[in-house]
């Protein structure tokens, strides 16, 4: 077996193995990193943008929260209200009775009114907090076709009409077995000819 190669330069054990390199923070992000300039990159800038700022305040307000924390003596509430009490020598609750308002104070010293008994409708009630119904978008497009599809349904009816009340005359019109008119055929088409009319008008 061949001999093992020595070391030509043996590793002191003073001198720590080599450290990686601190890598940098890269940061956050938001949105895709390959975003074209456009409408979405501005986006997702100003929502980083507004995301930093907040963070800035956030870290500023719990500084200067921690510096007051610090300066300012730590007293219970309890020793806070007792001091409080000892200086004007009365209880909260008489110092709120003697600011009252005047007028408070008969309000509070006058008889109750009778209530008024409760509406039977508890519906009356939901009604008022019913939400007017979303307009549709589509609305006017709707109001349109709605009159189209009326105006075409008038005349077809008329068309109708028209038809059958040109079949009646021509059908009043034809002799009978003697070749004479029918005149109260006729009349009667006539007649709902201008019954017709009239109710239009």
């Amino acid at each position: 077996m061949a001999p093992k190669r020595s070391r030509d330069d043996p590793i002191s054990d003073d001198k720590p193995a080599a450290e990686p390199p601190i890598k940098k923070k890269k940061g956050f992000t938001v949105g895709p990193a390959n975003l074209p300039d456009g409408t979405y990159r501005r986006k997702a800038q100003k929502i980083k943008s507004d995301l930093i700022q907040k963070a800035k305040v956030k870290k500023a307000y719990a500084k200067v929260k921690a510096e007051e924390l610090a300066s300012a003596p730590s007293k219970s509430v309890y020793e806070t209200i007792d001091h409080d009490t000892e200086k004007d020598g009365s209880s909260p609750q008489e110092q709120t009775a003697v600011e009252m308002h005047p007028e408070r104070q008969a309000m509070l010293n006058e008889p109750e009114a009778e209530k008024a008994p409760k509406p039977d409708h508890p519906q009356d009630r939901n009604s008022r907090r019913k939400r007017k119904p979303k307009p549709s978008a589509f609305a006017k497009e709707m109001a349109i076709a709605e009159q189209r599809r009326k105006a075409a349904e008038k005349r077809r009816e008329e068309r109708e009409f028209r038809q059958k009340d040109r079949e009646a005359m021509a059908r009043a019109r034809r002799p009978d077995q003697h070749g004479k008119r029918r005149l109260g055929r006729e009349s009667q088409v006539l007649l709902s000819r201008v019954q017709r009319m009239v109710g239009q008008t």
